[in-house]
């Protein structure tokens, strides 16, 4: 390994996925993959975004999602927060309202980050 990497990155296991098949026989229900293809509708739109703006870079506040979320839930626009996946937003919280060095209690989680 590098020396430029940290002993607790050299250390990491790789993920390693469980068996797939290889077969058409089954349909694959461990990897949230469909076994179908996008409806035509889906694909029509696609395209269409790809003509026009999905090379640019989207709102990085999300403003337009947020207002829909926070319009639905009758709850004020400052309310909602949105994140890239629970690791991010827990990450958030938790810079949010502890200092470092804090200690913090909390339940075991239910479902581990990323060991499976």
């Amino acid at each position: 390994m590098s020396r430029f990497l940290s002993k607790r990155f050299c250390e990491l296991c790789a993920y390693v996925p469980g068996e797939q098949p290889k077969d058409m026989e089954y349909i694959k229900l461990n990897t949230n993959e469909s076994p179908y293809p996008p409806a035509p509708e889906v694909m029509k739109a696609i395209d269409e975004k790809l003509l026009s703006n999905l090379r640019l870079y989207s709102d990085p506040e999300c403003k337009r999602l947020r207002e829909s979320i926070a319009r639905e839930n009758k709850v004020n626009l400052e309310n909602v927060f949105l994140g890239n996946g629970s690791d991010e937003v827990l990450s958030f919280i938790f810079m949010a309202f502890c200092d470092k060095g804090e200690r913090v209690s909390y339940p075991d989680i239910s479902y581990g980050f990323y060991s499976v």
